[in-house]
């Protein structure tokens, strides 16, 4: 009997020890990196990447202190440059329609606001993907999700 009270004031400091320490601070915001091969790599079919601006994202994040291994789905969104071309082929070979991109914040400044953006889904690889465009533009959203 002795040692079962031993082994409860033992976990009770524990949690009360837990329950004490510090949170996590906030994670902090995806660093926006500018090297085109990561964007091209997620997206070969559209050819050369002229430039590009983008983040990757951990979704899903735990809100909690403890980390459960386990699959992590990322999202790469990617402000980009690509050849006329390309945006007319993307237009006139896939399914686009109206629809805005959800723009992380730190890439907002670079798009042009007020702009007539297409939806394009892309064939789906290991990830599901879609072009943002505008008819007659150069500049691109992109964005890939792990699945």
């Amino acid at each position: 009997m002795r040692t079962m009270g031993k082994t409860w004031g033992t976990t009770a400091a524990i949690v009360l020890i837990a329950a004490c320490a510090p949170a996590p601070p906030p994670p902090e915001e995806p660093a926006v990196h500018t090297d085109t091969a990561s964007v091209a790599e997620d997206f070969p079919d559209l050819g050369e990447i002229v430039e590009a601006s983008w983040v990757e994202e951990r979704l899903g994040a735990p809100e909690s202190r403890i980390d459960v291994p386990g699959p992590s789905v990322f999202k790469l969104s990617a402000v980009v440059k690509l050849r006329l071309e390309t945006v007319s082929k993307v237009i006139s070979e896939l399914k686009c329609k109206a629809g805005a991109p959800e723009v992380p914040k730190q890439l907002k400044a670079l798009l042009p606001p007020g702009a007539a953006w297409l939806s394009c889904a892309l064939p789906t690889t290991t990830k599901s993907r879609t072009a943002f465009v505008v008819e007659g533009s150069e500049q691109a959203f992109l964005t890939s999700t792990t699945m």
